[in-house]
């Protein structure tokens, strides 16, 4: 069975647990190509109230929820963690990147569905978890490459995190995808179409293989390899028609 048959089919399990049982269940980690399939049987699974939760706004990575308040009476806990990373001597600290994170939890046994999104602001990193796995990385994790490390679970709403943007302006014909897609990254609409073939681009989490779907402001586009930006807004067209274009780039 292939490995979206069975997503599907343990998606479609959690969701009857929660409406048979009276109890909240959740997914591990899902990538965005799984969270498009989510979002695919939304219809087949309205039976049972669901939602994303990755623990921060514009999460990429993210548990699937099912059940509520208003379901079950009470609200459940989903056992999420936000782990902070930084180093033991700011002196000695290296510029450490995703990779090098990643890395070093997975050479713990940590599997990569155990892991939500890893956010880096300047020497320390946020890693979003399951409970029991931030807890393995206040005890376990030590060192970064070269890098000497202490990991402790916060407060996500306490950490004083921001979001980091390059603001982009530009023309484009219109406001399709691959026109837009192509003006973020600096691509040909060829190139933008390739990617899109490729299951690449995501738009507010949900797969597009074409380019002609219109975008909205507030709309996130994620395109694998490249990057994700925000649609923050649009100007005025110019004299031969064509559309301002107001980008916000994730840095």
């Amino acid at each position: 069975m292939k490995e979206e048959e069975l997503l599907r089919k343990r998606l479609a399990e959690l969701a009857d647990k929660a409406y048979t049982q009276s109890v909240y269940t959740y997914t591990h980690f899902l990538n965005e190509y799984e969270q498009s399939i989510y979002k695919e049987m939304q219809k087949e699974l309205s039976f049972t109230d669901s939602h994303l939760e990755g623990g921060h706004e514009y999460f990429t990575r993210a548990v699937a929820v099912f059940g509520s308040e208003d379901m079950f009476g009470y609200q459940g806990e989903i056992p999420l963690a936000c782990a902070r990373i930084s180093p033991v001597f700011d002196r000695y600290a290296e510029n450490l990147s995703h990779r090098d994170y990643l890395g070093a939890m997975m050479h713990l046994g940590i599997e990569r569905h155990q892991l939500g999104d890893i956010l880096i602001d300047g020497k320390e990193a946020y890693v979003f978890c399951f409970s029991h796995i931030g807890h393995l990385l206040e005890e376990e994790l030590t060192r970064v490459r070269h890098t000497q490390v202490r990991t402790e679970i916060t407060r996500w709403e306490e950490s004083g995190y921001q979001q980091k943007f390059l603001k982009k302006e530009g023309f484009a014909a219109s406001t399709r995808l691959d026109a837009i897609v192509s003006l973020a990254f600096g691509l040909s609409r060829k190139a933008s179409g390739q990617l899109l073939k490729k299951q690449k681009v995501f738009v507010n989490g949900k797969l597009f293989l074409s380019g002609d779907g219109r975008l909205e402001t507030g709309d996130v586009i994620s395109v694998r390899g490249y990057g994700k930006f925000l649609l923050e807004g649009l100007g005025k067209q110019s004299r031969k028609g064509r559309q301002l274009i107001v980008l916000k780039i994730f840095q």
